[in-house]
């Protein structure tokens, strides 16, 4: 028989992203004001056909060809020279005009909508994100640069390259690349080996003045940036002795600014993205922000970058389950040609639970967004600002960890179909893992949790306890049949308060912060989803039981129950009795240590 007789399964079709996301919809529709709705509703609809064709088109070069868009570098030229040019592939080089065209870095410091313009570019970044090769990897970390400039940048720094950072001229518009990773510390900043000594020694340094960088970055991504931020060291040990600095990497006849690729990265995922381990040998960099305060100026590009990475993963969870939704819709069971996949409840109960955790984290995401449009236009109060300090890293640790473990099992839905390229599910798990690792592991992020709270002696877990305690008074007579949720919350919040107790108390317990990072996610969502919820009872819409029901399973679900128990049993847990979990576990991981070992 012909490949071309017999049955022919009828090829999936992707629906348009933004008209077939109604939980995105309903966000938007609840905390954007009208006059401003409006607007962007019309903007995400004209952006969802330029998504469905030719950006599909380019991404689709991906799937079926991987080796193509992969980066190369050509280190020397015929003659010995050092060249160091990187190349890029098309799809790669047209996606990042795009980007620049549609504002998505541009948008945020246009700040037409003022606090709104941060959800109204998070969510185009958003629908751009599945489709994209990961060129928000540049965007996010450009977009970071703009903000860090316009905070400590001098006048000087402000107007030479704010505008090239935010332009929405393809031709004209720059990225930033962020370098701090090194060899010997990894996420931990504060053995940093790259120095900086001012290119004017007999002079007090200053903002914007020019340094001359020495060094060895080991993970550098968007290596095909205009600029970059990098840490180096200019005064005694630790992180207090970093200072943060813009390097340009190239000069105006695209000659090397002393910067040199030693190789690029052979990665998993992000294939179209060029990453690369830089050699920095008397780079010329500019001084931002004040002299040894490098960790503290550079804080402001995480708060970012760590939101773009939420969203990041979040979209590959959205289009994992359009794939999955949509080829139910065309693929019979059960030997009969006229039932569905949709039409099975196993099939679906299962899409249901990942879509729960899609919603979740949507509203958790962009209610952080909310609180930096918020802090950017001075318009956040106090606790906000402590909350989104603290929401940040739980955020991003969050959303990577719950969004990427449903990929594999949405994978399972398309049957053999899902394992083959073509059809995204191995872009998608390759691609959206990086944001387990990017801007922080899980641990790394816990343990910035713990920095917040001893940094605010509690306060920044107070404020959030205190508008969760605001959420459910505010909300609990609209949504009578969640009491039974609203008492599992409150009783939560409650363990929040005595873990708070518990991490602030010296020794610091390290069975606790990964935890209480995940007790706090799973709160903070939960309360997004009441908000929701409320918003669509007290409009009588038709999703209003469902919302409801969403918050009903969300509170009791599993992963929750779980961290609540984890907590509980760290906060109980006596020294001696942590003493000996912490063996056990030592143990179960690398074995006895014993004298006169057997050893091959």
């Amino acid at each position: 028989m012909r490949v071309e007789q017999g049955f022919q399964q009828t090829p999936l079709k992707l629906p348009l992203p933004y008209s077939s996301d109604h939980a995105l919809h309903s966000l938007l529709e609840r905390t954007l004001p009208h006059s401003i709705h409006g607007k962007v509703d019309d903007e995400l609809r004209q952006f969802e056909k330029r998504i469905a064709g030719p950006i599909r088109e380019l991404a689709a070069i991906a799937d079926t060809l991987p080796s193509s868009v992969e980066p190369s570098v050509t280190q020397f030229d015929q003659w010995g020279q050092r060249v160091d040019k990187l190349h890029t592939s098309t799809s790669w080089q047209r996606l990042k005009g795009i980007a620049a065209e549609e504002g998505l870095v541009g948008i945020a410091f246009e700040r037409d909508e003022a606090e709104f313009s941060r959800t109204r570019v998070f969510a185009k970044s958003y629908l751009f994100a599945p489709d994209g090769l990961y060129v928000g990897c540049p965007l996010s970390m450009t977009d970071g640069c703009a903000r860090v400039l316009e905070l400590v940048g001098t006048e000087q720094q402000k107007r030479e390259y704010i505008p090239l950072l935010c332009s929405r001229d393809p031709t004209k518009a720059w990225t930033a690349g962020q370098w701090m990773t090194e060899r010997p510390g990894g996420s931990d900043v504060s053995l940093t080996e790259t120095t900086a000594r001012p290119l004017s020694p007999n002079s007090t340094p200053k903002p914007g003045d020019k340094f001359v960088l020495d060094g060895f970055k080991w993970f550098s991504s968007a290596t095909d940036g205009d600029v970059a931020l990098a840490l180096a060291r200019t005064g005694g040990k630790g992180s207090k002795g970093l200072s943060l600095f813009l390097i340009r990497l190239r000069d105006e006849q695209g000659r090397t600014n002393g910067v040199f690729v030693h190789r690029l990265k052979k990665k998993f995922g992000t294939k179209a993205l060029p990453t690369a381990e830089l050699s920095i040998e008397g780079a010329i960099g500019e001084l931002v922000g004040p002299l040894n305060s490098g960790v503290k100026t550079i804080s402001s590009v995480l708060n970012i970058t760590r939101l773009h990475s939420s969203i990041s993963c979040l979209s590959s969870l959205t289009r994992a389950l359009q794939l999955v939704k949509a080829f139910a819709e065309v693929r019979h069971i059960a030997g009969d040609l006229g039932a569905k996949l949709s039409d099975n409840a196993m099939h679906t109960s299962t899409i249901a639970g990942s879509e729960i955790v899609h919603r979740a984290v949507l509203q958790l995401s962009f209610g952080t967004i909310s609180l930096l449009g918020k802090t950017e236009t001075d318009k956040a109060s106090a606790g906000e600002k402590a909350r989104l300090r603290l929401l940040t890293p739980v955020v991003k640790a969050f959303a990577a960890d719950l969004t990427t473990s449903e990929l594999p099992r949405l994978m399972e839905g398309l049957g053999g179909q899902g394992y083959m390229v073509e059809n995204q599910f191995a872009r998608l798990i390759a691609d959206a893992n990086v944001e387990r690792i990017w801007e922080g592991t899980t641990s790394i992020l816990a343990l910035d949790v713990v920095r917040v709270a001893a940094q605010t002696k509690g306060g920044a877990i107070k404020e959030f306890v205190s508008w969760a305690h605001q959420v459910l008074s505010s909300t609990s007579s609209s949504l009578p049949s969640l009491s039974s949720s609203f008492s599992t919350l409150k009783s939560r919040l409650d363990l929040l308060a005595s873990a708070t107790h518990s991490l602030l108390t010296p020794p610091l317990d390290l069975l606790l912060p990964r935890p209480l990072l995940f007790l706090i996610g799973y709160l903070a969502s939960s309360l997004h989803l009441i908000e929701q919820a409320a918003w669509s009872a007290s409009r009588q819409r038709e999703e209003a039981a469902m919302d409801a029901w969403v918050v009903e399973r969300w509170v009791g679900d599993g992963g929750a129950r779980e961290v609540e128990r984890r907590v509980r049993e760290c906060v109980g847990m006596k020294g001696e009795e942590r003493e000996r979990e912490m063996t056990r576990e030592r143990e179960v991981v690398y074995g006895f240590a014993r004298e006169g070992r057997s050893k091959l």
